[in-house]
């Protein structure tokens, strides 16, 4: 039985979910996360057989994938105000040293880089500015818990730098220097991973939204800093959807700086 018109945009548009849902799952590290998604490709799967059970003909998987490509080139498609926003911010960014001997520029960068994620995004994915429901909620912080991790990593790795540096005994010089190198490694590992885990997350929130799911229970709120205990003020003034996006902007820019040692 041939497909109605109505029946092969369906079928698009639940193509189009299942790449974004599957490419969210297979970058996930949290197990909540994909468990949630992984029951969302399930959902979108039995929607797609309902109308054909056959699965997507040939014909229509063929013409998703080239209008999917000519949608995501970067040729084609201005970059969003948001991105240009977060770019210009790399353009200008002042790197300042992790600690006063610190003189290793990626560690430097890296820093500065997670220092201006704590100050202006990680405060925005808080319950204080966006309340996500339940599941968002566990993932948001499965994200938040990392950052610590992360942080204590950064403490760690400070104080072995300035005891390198500071040491004037040969042999204790060269063993703390294989430390800090390897703490150095680590460190941009974890980063690395934060990002990768975090920009997850963002997409995912995003993706929900463009469905129109009831996520965020207070979506229409814009972003106020508390000036008292917050020093955060490129998302002011910004809907949450805008600020989680300048926030995958940031994250996406990050990644994209980073070489993660093998």
């Amino acid at each position: 039985m041939a497909l109605s018109s109505e029946q092969i945009s369906e079928l698009k548009k639940y193509q189009k979910i299942l790449i974004q849902l599957e490419k969210i799952n297979s970058n996930s590290n949290f197990p909540d996360q994909k468990e949630r998604v992984s029951k969302d490709i399930l959902k979108y799967r039995a929607k797609i057989l309902s109308i054909s059970p056959n699965g997507i003909p040939d014909t229509i998987q063929s013409f998703s994938r080239n209008e999917s490509n000519s949608q995501n080139s970067d040729d084609d498609m201005p970059p969003k105000k948001n991105n240009l926003q977060i770019q210009t911010i790399f353009d200008n960014l002042v790197v300042m040293r992790l600690s006063p001997h610190s003189t290793d520029q990626e560690i430097n960068f890296l820093s500065t880089v997670i220092n201006m994620l704590e100050i202006e995004f990680m405060p925005v994915i808080s319950d204080s500015h966006i309340k996500f429901d339940f599941t968002h909620t566990s993932e948001r912080n499965n994200i938040q818990k990392q950052f610590e991790s992360l942080k204590r990593t950064l403490k760690v790795l400070i104080e072995t730098v300035e005891e390198y540096s500071t040491t004037d005994k040969q042999e204790f010089k060269e063993q703390m220097g294989r430390m800090k190198n390897k703490q150095s490694r680590v460190f941009i590992s974890e980063a690395s991973e934060l990002f990768k885990n975090f920009k997850t997350f963002i997409d995912s929130t995003l993706f929900d939204l463009s469905n129109r799911e009831s996520i965020i229970n207070n979506l229409d709120d814009p972003i106020k800093f508390n000036p008292k205990t917050e020093h955060g003020t490129i998302l002011s003034g910004k809907s949450i959807p805008e600020s989680l996006e300048a926030i995958g902007a940031f994250l996406e820019i990050a990644l994209s700086n980073i070489s993660v040692p093998k």
